[in-house]
């Protein structure tokens, strides 16, 4: 596939190194853009950067401009690059497989990462630093506790047996962001422990591990 997508993200952001992952499975190569404010907030600000206003309307990212189209939101970008270029795949075979990858993914990124994405108005909203932290770390607990659960009676190398999926792209750095970011103890949850490490060592995502996630 030609290079004629741009990814516009940014190093700490978790959203930002699934799509990365996704790109490196797939074997699709991108223009890496950038974007960039004085002080990592969440939400990116390049008022000067009509290409990435365009492509992201809530100056957030990820944002993949492919041609004349442009996607937001990982899920949303990762299950588009599945579907232009379906080998290797990102889903398993099967109605249950694929429901509980979604599952998965789903409590990753809606009850587990937005919890945890340092930002100065969640910040400020709870009560400063201390509390953020206090927050996050509830937040972090809960939801690998129950990824966990979940896990028993899907995972092999993998969380779906022993082919990455989408699930694997957005459990690996969150848990790389609990541990380095918040210093969770993780060894109270095994399963996904050693799920992570398993994928750290896989070269779509070592190669595309950012130096700060």
């Amino acid at each position: 596939m030609s290079k004629d997508m741009i990814l516009y993200g940014h190093s700490r952001s978790s959203c930002t190194w699934r799509v990365k992952i996704a790109l490196a499975i797939k074997g699709i190569q991108y223009e890496d853009v950038a974007v960039t404010d004085e002080s990592w907030t969440g939400h990116c600000f390049q008022q000067n950067c009509p290409a990435f206003l365009k492509a992201s309307p809530l100056q957030q990212v990820p944002a993949l401009a492919h041609g004349e189209w442009c996607f937001t939101q990982s899920i949303a970008i990762m299950e588009y690059l599945d579907e232009i270029q379906p080998d290797p795949p990102l889903m398993p075979v099967g109605p249950v497989l694929r429901a509980k990858t979604r599952a998965l993914a789903e409590t990753i990124v809606s009850a587990v990462q937005p919890f945890q994405a340092h930002n100065e108005p969640l910040v400020s909203r709870v009560g400063g630093e201390e509390k953020f932290k206090e927050w996050a770390e509830f937040w972090i607990h809960k939801g690998f506790a129950a990824i966990e659960v979940m896990l028993k009676d899907t995972h092999g190398n993998c969380c779906i047996a022993d082919d990455v999926t989408v699930a694997d792209l957005c459990l690996v750095p969150q848990y790389n962001n609990a541990v380095n970011r918040y210093n969770i103890d993780v060894n109270q949850y095994p399963t996904m422990s050693k799920i992570a490490e398993h994928c750290l060592k896989l070269e779509p995502f070592s190669s595309t591990r950012p130096p700060v996630a």
